[in-house]
């Protein structure tokens, strides 16, 4: 975000506006997460995340990155106690808490990139729970390996080994696909879009992430 620091500043005293742009930021990412973990639920679930972080914002110190993994950490947090509690439901939340401002953004842009993206996130959900999770957090989410390991309770070098495990069976499995493709032009062709990452698959190419 442009203005972070001071978006979060005027969230915390009360502006709904300032709310809406850190949802707006922050909110794609979370679907992802939440549909690869709890597809069903995962509106409901994000909902709740969100009321929980409105109501401790106040208490808030950090930077982006660390807004990011508070988010992530009280998502996975979330996650858990629905999983071992067996609910159904999420908390109430008041919609005015959640107010959602148009944003200026091409719509038949961003069509294109959400179906190019939960493309990727399709597989990327195939993926074993571990991999997927580490891969989701570490590439879809932007996170350091860092703060990967402290939200999923490794060590950073199993991180970095799960997603390079994840990142391995994604390109062999976006290789195979490129093959079964009986429109496939050319010696490569473009793969879908992960986050701020291009997968491309070719001969001799690798991941890009």
């Amino acid at each position: 975000m442009v203005d972070f620091r001071g978006t979060v500043q005027a969230a915390q005293r009360g502006d709904q506006e300032a709310f809406a742009c850190l949802w707006r930021e922050f909110q794609p990412g979370l679907l992802r997460y939440l549909r690869m973990k709890a597809s069903p639920v995962a509106e409901d679930l994000a909902a709740d995340i969100w009321l929980r972080i409105l109501r401790a914002l106040p208490t808030f110190e950090g930077d982006e990155s660390g807004f990011r993994g508070w988010l992530y950490t009280t998502a996975r947090n979330r996650l858990t106690d629905w999983y071992r509690s067996g609910e159904r439901r999420t908390d109430a939340i008041e919609h005015a808490n959640l107010i959602v401002l148009p944003a200026p953004n091409n719509v038949e842009e961003e069509v294109a990139e959400h179906s190019s993206t939960d493309q990727a996130i399709a597989l990327i959900g195939e993926l074993p729970a571990d991999q997927a999770e580490a891969v989701m957090l570490r590439i879809v989410a932007g996170m350091d390996v860092a703060r990967v390991a402290t939200i999923m309770g490794r060590t950073p070098g199993s991180v970095r080994v799960l997603c390079h495990r994840g990142l391995r069976r994604l390109e062999q499995r976006l290789a195979a696909t490129a093959l079964e493709d009986t429109d496939l032009v050319g010696a490569s062709k473009s793969a879908p879009r992960i986050s701020g990452a291009t997968v491309r698959v070719g001969e001799g190419q690798r991941i890009l992430a």
